[in-house]
């Protein structure tokens, strides 16, 4: 019998050069996309406060 590893899932042989980026960790900082929302909301906050003349 073949023993299968249960802990990867492999990819379909017609996958075309698709990349699994799951298992491509790069270097580098890492951001919760709850951050990404928070810091665009700021910047967009700001710019609605400089228009305004506020800051």
């Amino acid at each position: 019998m073949v023993k299968r590893r249960r802990d990867r899932v492999s990819m379909p042989a017609s996958g075309a050069g698709l990349v699994r980026y799951m298992d491509e960790e790069g270097k580098g900082i890492k951001f919760k996309p709850e951050h990404v929302l928070f810091a665009a909301a700021g910047v967009i906050i700001i710019e609605v406060l400089l228009k305004m003349g506020l800051i």
